[in-house]
């Protein structure tokens, strides 16, 4: 497992995600395959969306949970 700063959170990185989380990581019930720690699925009728399922503030321990990788992607 290794944390891996969020490109697009801030100089330097505000969050962080780890790459080795899996579909056990997330949500039972969530939409998509995860692979690297990010999980991806295409709503019907959508665009692709990219979820890192398990992050947290950089400098700290505590798990906040999902953050969009899509949204952070459209940043850089």
């Amino acid at each position: 497992m290794a944390w891996v700063d969020v490109p697009g959170s801030g100089t330097p990185a505000i969050w962080q995600y780890d790459n080795a989380a899996t579909a056990a990581d997330t949500y039972t019930d969530a939409n998509g395959t995860t692979a690297s720690g990010i999980r991806s699925f295409t709503p019907p009728g959508g665009n692709t969306q990219q979820i890192y399922v398990k992050v947290r503030k950089k400098g700290e321990t505590a798990e906040r949970g999902e953050l969009s990788k899509t949204y952070y992607d459209a940043r850089i």
